[in-house]
C-alpha cells in the first residue's frame, strides 16, 4: 500500500494554473495608455472547424466578437473571441463596443477548473495586418473545450 502512494505522488500530473487578466488592466499595470478597437460582432453557427477546436462535432450558436486592444505604442492583442450562448447567454444582448469579450467573460465566467487547449498558429493575411506582422507570423491561441475560444 505504501509504495502504490509513492508511485502516485511520483507521476508528473498535466496540471497547470494559469493567469488571466483583464487585458485593459494589464496594460495599464504597464504603464501604458490603453486603446480597444471593437471590429465587428455577430450571432452566428461557427464554422466546422471552430466548432471541432471547441465542442468536437457539437453544433452550436455562438457570439463572434473581434477586437483590438492597443497599448501607448503598438497593437497589443488581437481578440477574436467565440462565445457558446449555451455556456453564456448573457453574451446574446452585450454589444461589446465598449467593454470587451475579455473584460466581460472574466466578470461573468468563472475559471475556476478545466481543460484549456493553447495551440501555436500562423496568422492570416488578414491577422497580420491587424497586428502589423508578416502573414504566417506565429498566433497563440486558445480554447476551453466549451465553446468559449479566444483565437484565429
Amino acid at each position: 500500500m505504501f509504495a502504490r502512494a509513492i508511485q502516485r505522488n511520483l507521476i508528473p500530473r498535466n496540471r497547470a494554473t494559469v493567469d488571466i487578466p483583464v487585458i485593459r488592466q494589464e496594460v495599464a499595470a504597464l504603464g501604458m495608455s490603453y486603446g480597444y478597437r471593437h471590429l465587428s460582432h455577430a450571432q452566428v453557427t461557427p464554422l466546422h472547424g471552430v466548432a471541432f477546436r471547441n465542442c468536437g462535432d457539437a453544433t452550436y450558436v455562438c457570439v463572434n466578437v473581434t477586437a483590438l486592444h492597443q497599448d501607448s505604442s503598438a497593437r497589443y492583442v488581437f481578440e477574436p473571441s467565440w462565445i457558446n450562448l449555451q455556456i453564456v447567454a448573457g453574451a446574446a444582448t452585450q454589444d461589446f463596443i465598449t467593454t470587451s469579450a475579455n473584460e466581460f467573460l472574466l466578470a461573468l465566467v468563472p475559471y475556476t477548473h478545466g481543460r484549456i487547449r493553447f495551440v501555436a498558429e500562423a496568422t492570416t493575411p488578414d491577422e497580420a495586418r491587424l497586428l502589423g506582422n508578416d502573414p504566417g507570423a506565429p498566433f497563440l491561441s486558445w480554447s476551453d473545450g466549451q465553446g468559449i475560444m479566444r483565437g484565429p
